[in-house]
């Protein structure tokens, strides 16, 4: 699809970059293609390849392909409704990454899921609640499981989560968004990637 897309912006000298060591290299030449599902594709790229008056083909691995996983990212947020015409996109590289984290302190000083955990280990509310606030307590604890003093949430696969404090999830955050966890990618993964770093 890219190729085509190149082909008909009437583009003459192309530098194609893939995050897929063996694509690439496949794609070079210098290694065979034998699975039958890809030799069509195979034949394809070298049809459409002779149209370019030069054509490259270039590894990059991902965690260098930042400007792929912004555009990946932007692609998801925007629905494109068949022949619509989409303006053209002005991209400025910023020298460091901009991002928000707000964590919300609970007025008591005590995590969100301090009533559920409470509630697990003795059965008591909280000296003021009442019967909105026992139901409200009562009701999520089923999906809640305590191990000794961590507290884990129950996902609909039987997996387990494990519940955090504020400092937990600023200091997860802040690994995050530092690369520590591995490089940035679109939301939906980087939110996998967060619910990896507590799920057990």
């Amino acid at each position: 699809m890219g190729l085509n897309m190149a082909i008909h912006l009437d583009a003459h000298e192309l530098i194609v970059l893939g995050d897929s060591d063996l694509l690439i290299r496949q794609a070079q030449g210098e290694w065979e293609t034998r699975d039958i599902k890809l030799i069509l594709y195979k034949q394809c790229l070298e049809d459409l390849s002779k149209r370019f008056k030069s054509i490259e083909f270039r590894y990059i691995p991902r965690f260098h392909n930042e400007l792929a996983d912004a555009l990946a990212t932007l692609a998801l947020m925007l629905p494109y409704l068949g022949n619509a015409y989409i303006d053209p996109l002005e991209i400025q590289i910023r020298n460091q990454h901009g991002h928000c984290s707000t964590i919300e302190v609970e007025p008591d000083g005590e995590p969100w899921y301090h009533d559920i955990k409470r509630f697990l280990k003795t059965k008591e509310y909280p000296i003021h609640a009442d019967g909105d606030q026992k139901r409200t307590i009562r009701r999520p604890s089923n999906d809640f499981f305590l191990s000794g003093e961590i507290l884990y949430k129950r996902t609909s696969d039987l997996n387990l989560l494990r519940c955090v404090n504020t400092q937990e999830a600023k200091m997860i955050m802040n690994e995050v968004h530092s690369e520590v966890c591995g490089p940035h990618m679109n939301g939906y993964v980087l939110a996998k990637k967060i619910l990896r770093a507590v799920h057990y």
